[in-house]
């Protein structure tokens, strides 16, 4: 076999360069590799009641190297009725199943790599309780991560416990615009009421009067204090 030997100067060279090809092709694996499986596409609450008219958040991570493109969400067979939010920035794009909503896509913007992007929407529970699997496929620019798989796989679904013994959050009852159970955030459609909560304003009304007249009269009272004091000890 012909063996041909370089000049030294080229293999100290070659030598020298070949830690910086080594990070090169480790910063190129980093780019395309897995995401880490601590972090992914999650939906929340994690638990909800049955029947409840819930509002729901998917959060979606940017955890490669690249830009998520697009992202689309499976509806669980059991959820019958969904409502979207609109996302600022995203198109979304309904899929139906006859009269219900088998997959939402939202597309025509960008997650940057190490950034994230949140989506709501309002379904109806199922009035049994179980789980529903919220399978999420995120598209980036030169990868597919489908979170679709059971909960000890490493691309696993998004889950919500249905229970009767959840708490409710964010709950909302959509035909009259008020939370469904005590606990729901503001963002959900909660309404201040001006009253805070008092049924007639007669009562509402007097209580202030009357705490307003009592400080007064003790501030008097006080004052005439302090004058009597002050005649006292005064020189005559």
């Amino acid at each position: 076999m012909l063996r041909v030997s370089l000049p030294e100067p080229i293999q100290r060279r070659a030598r020298k360069r070949a830690p910086l090809a080594a990070l090169a092709l480790a910063a190129l694996w980093a780019a395309t590799a897995a995401p880490d499986a601590g972090a992914h596409a999650v939906v929340q609450p994690a638990a909800s009641r049955p029947a409840e008219q819930q509002v729901y958040t998917l959060t979606v991570p940017s955890e490669r190297g690249s830009d998520v493109i697009e992202v689309s969400m499976q509806v669980p067979p059991a959820v019958e009725s969904l409502l979207v939010r609109k996302a600022p920035g995203w198109q979304v794009q309904i899929q139906r199943e006859g009269d219900r909503v088998a997959v939402v896509r939202w597309s025509g913007s960008r997650i940057p790599p190490q950034q994230y992007d949140s989506f709501q929407f309002i379904a109806r529970n199922p009035v049994q309780e179980g789980e529903l699997d919220w399978k999420v496929i995120q598209k980036y620019t030169n990868a597919t991560d489908r979170w679709i798989g059971p909960p000890d796989s490493e691309y696993p679904a998004a889950r919500t416990r249905i229970s009767e013994s959840a708490t409710p959050v964010d709950a909302i009852n959509t035909e009259e615009g008020t939370p469904a159970a005590d606990g729901a955030g503001a963002d959900a459609g909660q309404a201040p009421t001006a009253d805070g909560g008092g049924g007639g304003d007669g009562d509402s009304n007097t209580v202030p009067i009357v705490l307003g007249a009592a400080a007064l009269v003790a501030a008097l009272a006080a004052l005439g204090l302090a004058l009597s004091n002050r005649r006292r000890h005064s020189p005559t």
